[in-house]
């Protein structure tokens, strides 16, 4: 099952999919993104998480955060990563706390909070990080 499905399936419609990168930015993104997460931008560049509320937006659902970050949003946050830390991975979500999820360059996933230099494993692969949380 690819990631996108499993974000679908778990989220079910309090998740929005953007359209996908264009041609020059998958000509970049080739060359900065692991090959697992470039997948996923060429089918929505961020996945949205929505939420509907009762007093607002006239009861249709909005935006309250990212699932998975744009591409614009990954290079951005990956810099930022980067200059904080120091380490090598691409940021492709937050924690809504102002963390960092990170792609390794081995495929596992890390936290990093302000307060951990080191990052705390979250996960295998962006599949198994997607089917537990």
């Amino acid at each position: 099952m690819n990631i996108i499905n499993l974000i679908q399936q778990k989220y079910g419609d309090t998740c929005q999919l953007c359209s996908p990168i264009d041609e020059k930015q998958f000509d970049e993104a080739q060359k900065v993104i692991p090959n697992e997460l470039l997948s996923i931008l060429q089918v929505s560049d961020g996945i949205e998480e929505l939420m509907t509320y009762p007093d607002a937006n006239d009861r249709k659902p909005f935006v309250i955060g990212s699932i998975v970050y744009s591409f614009d949003e990954i290079k951005s946050e990956t810099k930022s990563f980067f200059d904080l830390y120091g380490d090598e991975g691409t940021v492709f979500a937050g924690n809504g706390a102002g963390g960092y999820f990170v792609l390794k360059p081995d495929g596992t996933i890390y936290l990093y909070e302000y307060l951990d230099e080191d990052g705390e494993y979250y996960a295998a692969s962006l599949s198994d990080y997607f089917a537990k949380f």
